[in-house]
């Protein structure tokens, strides 16, 4: 495993199922089983390394969206989200622009949905 440049996660599972496939067959020497669980606890270190990049930039981004979920218009956030459908349904539309409203519409779903689970968690607290 003498790679120096950081690898992708996908990758790094990749290697590792290669690396248990060649574990798993029964001709292989000790010296060289020694060497690829070597290589594979090297590899999971670093895909453990890289799961905790992914969850702290997911946290960073939930962190965000809560702070810009505080009070929420629902009747107007359903009607963004349906003229943003309707933008979507014209045929002449760029796919630049489909891409761009489709995000938006699920950003605004999802801050909804955050709404709306701390309102019930709220809600849920208070029927105790």
């Amino acid at each position: 495993m003498p790679k120096e440049t950081k690898q992708k996660y996908e990758d790094i599972i990749k290697e590792l199922d290669a690396i248990i496939s060649k574990l798993n067959s029964s001709n292989i020497p000790l010296d060289k089983s020694i060497k690829l669980y070597e290589d594979g606890v090297k590899l999971s270190n670093e895909a453990d390394k890289e799961l905790n990049v992914i969850e702290s930039s997911i946290d960073k981004y939930k962190k965000n969206n809560k702070s810009q979920n505080k009070n929420i218009d629902i009747e107007k956030s359903f009607n963004e989200i349906e003229n943003l459908l309707e933008k979507l349904d014209d045929e002449d539309i760029k796919i630049n622009d489909a891409e761009r409203h489709y995000k938006k519409a699920l950003e605004i779903i999802f801050n909804i949905d955050s709404y709306l689970k701390k309102a019930k968690s709220k809600v849920e607290r208070y029927e105790q």
